[in-house]
C-alpha cells in the first residue's frame, strides 16, 4: 500500500488547489439559482417606512411587502439607513411612517396602472461568487428583452432584504431592506436584447451588514423595474421578480461531501501505513437521529448511538430564527451504548430547522454535525403518510 501514498497525496493536493487556482483567474461561483418567473401584474410592491419603534402594520394581503428603516442616527441602531433615506428622497415623501404601493401614495392609484400584458422578459441566474476582494458578491448574468418600447427613465432596482432582522437593541423587522442598487445599463428598445452581468460587490454588501458566510440563510433578492411605456408620463411597475438568495445547502448533494472526505481519509490511511485505520474510523463513528415529537411547544428528540469509540456531545444549537429554550449539558456516551435527549425550542417557525451538534469521538477527534429538519408543523402533519428524516448536512 505504501507505493500508492505519493500518487494519492498528489491527487488530494491537486483537488484542494484547483479552486484556488481558478479563483486567481476570475471570480469563482459558489452557488447559483435561476431567476424565477415574474410575479403576476396584480401583485404590488408595497414599501413601508417604519417608525422609530420599528412598528409595522400587519397586512395579510398577498402583495410583496418590504420595510425600510431610516432612524439609525436617532436611535443608535446598527441597521443601515442610508438607502432608506435616499429612497424617501427618491419617492418625495416626508419623515413620518409611510406606505407606498408600486411607488404610488394610494393603493387605488396603483391599481389603475396595472399592466394587462408583459412588457419585458428577463432570463438568467442569481449567483454568489468569491470576488477579487475575497468576499462574497452577488452576480446576475441576464438577458433582458423589452417587448415594447419603454421610456428612457426606466430603472431596475436590485433589492436585498433580510427575512427577519434584529438590531442590537432588540428591535425586530421583517423583510427589511438591507441594500438597494439601481441599474440603467440596458436597452429600452422593443425586441432589443441586452446581455449583461449585474454585480453587487462584496464591499457593497459588507457596508449594508450582509454576511453570507456568517448568516447564509434568511435573505431574499427582488428585481423591480419601474418606468413607463413610450409616450407615457406616468411611472408604473413594469416587472417584479423575487426569490430567496441561494445557499450552499440548496446545491449540496451527498457527493459534495463524500469525495473530499474519502480522498482525505484514504490519503491519511495510506501515508501512515495503517490500513486498518479506515475500518476503525468507520466503526467508531456515531449514528445520530432526530425527529419532532411536538410542535407546540416545539420539541426535538435526539437518539445518538455510539460506535466502537466513546464519545461526548459538547454542545447543541440551532440557526435563526429558531432559538433554544434553556441550555445544553455535556453528555458522555460509552462505546456501543446509546443516549436519548430532547431539545426544547422557544417557538415553532415555518422555516426548516438547522441544528448544529458538537461531537467529540475518542481517537477520532471532534467536529460539528449539521442536521436539517423540516418545520415541526410540516413534519408532524405528514408523519403518517411518509415520515421525514433529518438530513445530514455533513461535517465542518
Amino acid at each position: 500500500m505504501q507505493r500508492y501514498a505519493v500518487p494519492l497525496m498528489l491527487l488530494v493536493l491537486a483537488t484542494c488547489a484547483a479552486p484556488f487556482a481558478h479563483a486567481a483567474d476570475e471570480p469563482t461561483e459558489t452557488v447559483s439559482t435561476a431567476i424565477p418567473a415574474p410575479e403576476p401584474p396584480s401583485r404590488m410592491l408595497v414599501e413601508t417606512f417604519l417608525d422609530q419603534a420599528a412598528n409595522n402594520p400587519q397586512d395579510a394581503s398577498e402583495h410583496l411587502h418590504l420595510t425600510w428603516w431610516s432612524w439609525s442616527d436617532e436611535t443608535g441602531s446598527n441597521w443601515p439607513d442610508d438607502d432608506a433615506k435616499a429612497r424617501r428622497g427618491q419617492l418625495g415623501i416626508d419623515a413620518n411612517s409611510t406606505t407606498v404601493f408600486n411607488e404610488q401614495d394610494q393603493e387605488a392609484t396603483a391599481k389603475t396602472l396595472f399592466l394587462t400584458e408583459p412588457v419585458l422578459t428577463l432570463e438568467g441566474s442569481i449567483q454568489l461568487v468569491l470576488d477579487e476582494q475575497g468576499g462574497i458578491a452577488v452576480h446576475l448574468p441576464v438577458e433582458l428583452t423589452p417587448l415594447t418600447r419603454l421610456s428612457n427613465d426606466t430603472i431596475l432596482s436590485i433589492i436585498i432584504t433580510e427575512d427577519r432582522a434584529v438590531d442590537h437593541h432588540g428591535r425586530v423587522a421583517h423583510n427589511l431592506v438591507r441594500d438597494m442598487m439601481p441599474q440603467v445599463g440596458f436597452s429600452v428598445k422593443a425586441n432589443n436584447t441586452t446581455e449583461a452581468t449585474w454585480v453587487v460587490p462584496s464591499t457593497h454588501l459588507e457596508a449594508a451588514g450582509i454576511d453570507f458566510d456568517q448568516q447564509p440563510h434568511g435573505w431574499h433578492i427582488t428585481l423591480a423595474f419601474f418606468g413607463g411605456l413610450e409616450g407615457e408620463n406616468e411611472s408604473r411597475l413594469l416587472g417584479l421578480y423575487t426569490t430567496a438568495i441561494p445557499t450552499p445547502w440548496d446545491g449540496s448533494t451527498a457527493g459534495d461531501f463524500f469525495l473530499p472526505s474519502f480522498l482525505l481519509i484514504l490519503c491519511l490511511v495510506v501515508a501512515s501505513g495503517a490500513v486498518m485505520g479506515s475500518f476503525k474510523r468507520e466503526k467508531g463513528m456515531p449514528r445520530i437521529d432526530a425527529q419532532w415529537i411536538s410542535s407546540e411547544p416545539a420539541v426535538l428528540q435526539f437518539r445518538v448511538q455510539a460506535g466502537t469509540q466513546p464519545l461526548a456531545l459538547n454542545g447543541c444549537s440551532v440557526a435563526e430564527p429558531w432559538a433554544v429554550r434553556g441550555g445544553f449539558k455535556r453528555v458522555k456516551i460509552s462505546a456501543g451504548n446509546h443516549h436519548e435527549f430532547t431539545l426544547r425550542l422557544k417557538q415553532s417557525e415555518d422555516n426548516d430547522c438547522h441544528v448544529s451538534l458538537n461531537v467529540e469521538v475518542e481517537e477520532l477527534g471532534s467536529w460539528t454535525q449539521y442536521l436539517r429538519l423540516p418545520s415541526a408543523y410540516d413534519a408532524l402533519r405528514s408523519v403518517q403518510d411518509k415520515p421525514k428524516q433529518a438530513t445530514d448536512g455533513g461535517e465542518a
